[in-house]
């Protein structure tokens, strides 16, 4: 069976997922990507909508990942407009962080799409820090600041690279697993002693962790914030006292959009 579908804004996960949904013979039309050639869609055979009002009753509605980024104008990076978040407000539609009140589906809810993403936010996490860094991730002290899905993954991924690598956690039963998986454990109540001896730093804890009092301890890290807001680093002070450091979130789309796209097109085909 074939479907409608109907994209609105998004990056370039949104741009590979129009050309794959496509190549499934559906009917795809986009709109927010104005800022782009136009024969970028065309090509594959695309529909390029003019107005939201070509919306029909039949299209399934696809939005961006994140939904929005100032809780009030839909996320189209691709587009000059200001659409507001509220057109979708009582439509179905599949989107990522979506509001509470909104009857959209949530793909980064999904429990098998976190954790594919994971893969990606890992991979594009340890390229951002080889391209920051003047050493090698092998040998280097490496640490992760929160041991979830994200945190397991790059473990997983710079133990491959032969980092020695660190975990914080606060919970006993991850301080079992972190030990019992060849990393070095490091309770909260000790992160001041193991800071200073670090190459790599990677928070996932989206909460100030790194404050002023923190960083006065390091020495010449690269640090990458993977948290949401409110993040985990002082910037400010990473500026002030020339720290290495970058915010670095929404990396499935930034490195990886064509696998992240097949992803989330799996994910549509389960709901339809």
């Amino acid at each position: 069976m074939n479907y409608n579908f109907f994209i609105i804004g998004g990056d370039n996960r949104n741009i590979e997922l129009a050309k794959m949904l496509r190549e499934d013979n559906n009917k795809v039309k986009v709109y927010g990507f104005e800022n782009l050639d136009k024969q970028i869609f065309l090509n594959e055979g695309i529909e390029i909508a003019k107005t939201l009002n070509e919306i029909k009753k039949d299209n399934i509605i696809i939005s961006a990942i994140p939904f929005t980024k100032d809780e009030t104008n839909i996320n189209m990076p691709y587009s000059n407009e200001k659409v507001n978040i509220n057109l979708l407000k009582n439509t179905r539609f599949i989107a990522g962080k979506i509001p509470e009140g909104f009857k959209g589906i949530d793909v980064m809810k999904d429990e098998q799409v976190t954790i594919e993403n994971t893969v990606a936010t890992a991979e594009g996490a340890i390229a951002k820090a080889i391209e920051m860094s003047n050493v090698n991730i092998t040998n280097s002290n490496t640490l992760i600041l929160g041991f979830g899905r994200v945190g397991k993954m790059l473990a997983h991924k710079l133990k491959g690279l032969d980092a020695n690598v660190y975990c914080e956690a606060r919970k006993e039963e991850d301080y079992a697993w972190i030990q019992s998986l060849g990393y070095n454990v490091v309770k909260q109540n000790n992160l001041k002693d193991n800071l200073c001896k670090m190459n790599f730093i990677f928070n996932t804890i989206p909460s100030m962790i790194l404050d002023k009092n923190m960083l006065l301890l390091v020495k010449h890290p690269v640090i990458i914030d993977l948290a949401s807001k409110p993040y985990g680093v002082d910037f400010k002070t990473c500026e002030r006292m020339k720290i290495n450091a970058v915010q670095y979130g929404g990396i499935p789309g930034k490195i990886s959009p064509k696998s992240s796209a097949e992803i989330i097109k799996n994910f549509i085909y389960k709901l339809t």
